[in-house]
């Protein structure tokens, strides 16, 4: 009975360990193989579920962020795990300067995830990034108004959208300077 019990442990961590590298492969297929019948995510009061078939969008646009999950600790308690993860893309670079670190609480029932639940943000700068988001969205309605809408866009072309937001306004200084020199 022991060595049973060791390893459905195992297959728990096992389950959390192939959902991270999922992610951080853009491996759509073995990310919703390992849901159980949807993808339950509760991120503090917001509660999302998808359709297997209905989160690949969401999945899509995170994915073009090209963002790196890890874990950084794990506790088993009865059939949940308790994370700390961390993660970091392109986007998270430019508006938080750092990547997120969340507790997460993964929920697996008969050797599949049943719900992940994101119940703190152990190191979020909400003004830092509320002033970036800001900043970016003001300037791209003054100088490129044909991206309108980048920031609410979760879908694939959204997130194209807003990289290329993001490097229009990290290019501004040069592309000020170039419109200077060519006026003159």
């Amino acid at each position: 009975m022991s060595c049973n019990q060791n390893d459905k442990e195992t297959d728990r961590e096992k389950i959390a360990e192939n959902y991270i590298s999922a992610l951080n492969k853009s491996d759509y297929n073995s990310l919703v193989g390992l849901f159980a019948d949807s993808v339950r995510f509760n991120e503090m009061e917001h509660i999302r579920t998808f359709s297997k078939q209905g989160y690949r969008s969401l999945f899509q646009w995170d994915s073009v962020f090209a963002p790196e999950y890890r874990i950084l600790d794990l506790r088993k308690e009865g059939e949940k795990l308790h994370l700390k993860i961390s993660k970091t893309c392109d986007r998270i670079r430019f508006l938080h300067e750092a990547p997120f670190i969340s507790n997460e609480i993964m929920e697996i029932k008969d050797g599949a995830i049943h719900r992940i639940e994101i119940v703190e943000y152990v190191d979020f700068n909400d003004s830092l990034w509320v002033a970036k988001r800001e900043k970016l969205v003001s300037w791209i309605d003054e100088n490129h108004p044909e991206l309108d809408g980048f920031i609410y866009d979760q879908t694939k072309e959204g997130a194209i959208k807003f990289q290329r937001a993001m490097e229009y306004y990290k290019n501004r200084k040069y592309s000020t300077i170039v419109q200077e020199k060519n006026q003159h």
